[in-house]
């Protein structure tokens, strides 16, 4: 059990990135992921938005670890279908904010302990845009951040962090991606320390999200047959039979 644990634990970080992209999609759809980098092939997987629920599903070394996300409860659930077993969390943070940002006035709704500050708006990059201060009370001037947030897609396209890491966002231009109307971002993002990558986005507007990213180093990510249409509640259900893990804490 112990080891089945770790790895669902490992497979919840490797689900993360498209399931929180996809938190911000008003619309429910289904479509097949493909994430690759070279030297180490393609992983194939499928994507399920509902109502409030996220569902992604990746075939890693021959098994199905399907992650779903209820925003309503804020809970997680990452399950080994070929282990019949399950492991429930509390969703992070990170990925309630995502949603929450898609809907909400303030990029801290669905956060806690952490207070914003309407700054006004700006243009960025030709964007127009709506600034906001985001602290951390506990971390006093340390925990200073600062969003620019697009004001038509509600996304950040300026970001400044404590460590003095700064992320931008520039759009180049719109184009048709696997028969998908999108528009192509660039992200430049500049590390405390110096380093700094840029990575490529297409943005699907009609969805609320990207749907193709070509990051440093050769990794990549698609959506490709996308469908738009309800889907079946019983998608983000936990089938029946199957033994919930329990994560045990590491011993001191």
């Amino acid at each position: 059990m112990i080891i089945q644990s770790r790895l669902l634990l490992i497979i919840t970080f490797l689900l993360v990135t498209f399931v929180t992209n996809a938190a911000q999609s008003a619309v429910e759809f289904s479509a097949e992921t493909i994430e690759s980098q070279p030297g180490q092939g393609q992983r194939n997987g499928r994507l399920y938005i509902g109502q409030d629920r996220v569902r992604s599903d990746i075939d890693i070394n021959g098994e199905t670890i399907v992650q779903i996300i209820d925003l309503g409860k804020q809970e997680a659930i990452v399950i080994n279908a070929a282990q019949k077993s399950f492991i429930r969390r509390r969703a992070s943070e990170h990925e309630i904010q995502t949603q929450a940002s898609a809907k909400d006035a303030s990029p801290c709704a669905g956060m806690q302990n952490l207070v914003c500050k309407d700054a006004g708006s700006e243009t960025i990059n030709g964007r127009k845009t709506l600034k906001w201060e985001i602290t951390n009370p506990s971390a006093g001037k340390a925990g200073i951040m600062r969003f620019w947030l697009d004001a038509e897609h509600r996304f950040p396209v300026r970001q400044e962090m404590p460590d003095g890491s700064i992320m931008e966002m520039r759009l180049l231009e719109r184009e048709t991606v696997n028969g998908r109307d999108t528009e192509k971002w660039e992200m430049t993002a500049h590390r405390g320390d110096g380093q700094s990558y840029v990575s490529l986005q297409w943005y699907d507007p009609k969805i609320r999200m990207n749907i193709r990213e070509q990051l440093p180093g050769g990794f990549a990510r698609n959506l490709i047959n996308i469908k738009l249409q309800p889907q079946p509640v019983g998608l983000f259900s936990i089938p029946a039979g199957f033994t919930e893990i329990t994560m045990q804490q590491p011993a001191r």
